[in-house]
């Protein structure tokens, strides 16, 4: 490492919010592509899932900006100890606001699911083991006839790559500023050469797995973007540069949109990553019309964001409780129908939602369902946040109190009895 003292570029607190409001975008749009999974006719999010692949980008650009405050002023590289001690804080961060909602999401998961025949509540509850205490997913885990409860290999794949990554930043700095956007390209043509789908994160590649090569890549990607971020924020960008940027985040929202819901799932996929990767950096910089403006709604976006976690543990299991209630609605309201008013019209809307039209025909996701199910999931996510916020307030402190004072007696105890 460099023994020139590092400097600290501070964000702008409006550049984090516009940040969150595509966290929760991108999070929205997951939630979508896996309710979709669901339907009989399916075909307007065939690649939705490469919406992951914001997460990681934006992990790796968070990871190299924490990097450079931590080390602002140090002429001194950390040592191996040091650096892992990082990498270890990132793991223990990461665990401590993932797993009450894992908890929570599968006593959700036992409640709203229906016992399929041939297995019972307990099955199904084994069946979380594999979440629980390895976080590995799909396609592990106890299998007969049931899916895993939350789609965890994302969730895998960044702790693990971050771990990795956050040594590496730490232990050499400026030695990762080289590697990163090598590292980037020749792990990513390695995944796309080697990958049939953009949903490939299980599959064997050399000694990893697909998802964690995906996961190095992409975070990867995020630290080269930081160092641009670094380099451009530093720089007093006129009204036409002011212009052109923000023409070019336009154009990258417009063709990733174009790209995840009519592009089929291919190696044709992947393009979508620069794009991605401008809608990062120009969130950041803020010096767009359309940053600026999201800005102003920054408080809104920050508890948007603050329930995107929760909101992607808890989908999978409110995909059977929304489809369960739309089906249950739609019957009350068939019979009722037939006479012009309020029913009519609600049933009416409700045509074609949940992958089924008024004549029990097929249908493709349409934005009614989006409409529906997204607040559903909010809601959910919402409810969660706040009973598991409840608990850590008014039931975690006084069994942490009443176990240090056991400790301490027992403690003086020992003493006295020597």
């Amino acid at each position: 490492m460099s023994s020139i003292p590092y400097t600290l570029v501070q964000p702008r607190k409006p550049k984090v919010m516009t940040v969150e409001f595509w966290r929760f975008a991108f999070t929205a749009l997951v939630c979508l592509f896996h309710l979709e999974i669901y339907f009989m006719k399916r075909g307007v999010l065939p690649s939705g899932s490469s919406a992951v692949e914001f997460f990681f980008i934006l992990a790796g650009f968070t990871m190299a900006m924490s990097a450079k405050r931590n080390l602002a002023g140090r002429t001194v590289p950390l040592s191996v100890k040091e650096a892992q001690a990082y990498a270890l804080d990132f793991v223990k961060k990461k665990l401590k606001a993932i797993y009450p909602v894992i908890v929570a999401v599968m006593i959700l998961w036992i409640v709203v699911t229906p016992v399929m025949q041939g297995t019972t509540k307990l099955e199904m509850l084994q069946n979380t083991e594999w979440e629980f205490l390895l976080m590995v997913g799909t396609p592990f885990g106890y299998m007969d006839g049931m899916a895993p409860i939350v789609p965890m290999w994302f969730l895998t794949a960044l702790l693990l790559a971050g771990y990795i990554y956050t040594f590496l930043i730490y232990k050499n700095y400026d030695l990762v500023k080289f590697l990163a956007p090598v590292g980037g390209i020749l792990l990513y043509t390695f995944f796309a050469l080697n990958a049939d789908t953009t949903l490939d994160f299980f599959i064997p590649m050399g000694f990893l797995n697909a998802g964690m090569i995906r996961a190095l890549a992409e975070m990867s990607f995020g630290v080269s973007i930081f160092y641009l971020y670094e380099y451009l924020s530093k720089k007093n960008l006129g009204t036409i540069w002011v212009v052109i940027l923000s023409l070019l985040e336009v154009y990258s929202i417009y063709r990733f949109i174009t790209l995840t819901f009519w592009q089929p799932v291919g190696l044709d996929n992947y393009r979508r990553i620069p794009y991605i990767l401008i809608i990062v950096l120009l969130a950041f910089l803020n010096v767009t019309l359309l940053s600026r403006a999201l800005s102003k709604l920054g408080k809104l976006w920050k508890l948007a964001g603050s329930i995107t976690l929760t909101m992607y543990l808890c989908h999978l299991p409110m995909v059977n409780v929304y489809l369960s209630l739309l089906n249950g609605l739609k019957m009350k309201l068939m019979p009722l129908a037939r006479q012009p008013g309020f029913a009519k019209g609600l049933y009416q809307f409700l045509d074609g939602t949940g992958g089924v039209s008024a004549g029990f025909k097929p249908s493709y996701l349409s934005w009614k369902d989006a409409v529906l199910f997204i607040p559903l999931v909010v809601i959910t996510a919402i409810v969660i946040t706040l009973i598991i916020a409840a608990i850590k307030r008014y039931a975690v402190p006084p069994l942490v109190a009443a176990y240090r004072k056991k400790q301490a007696e027992r403690k003086t105890a020992e003493i006295a009895a020597d």
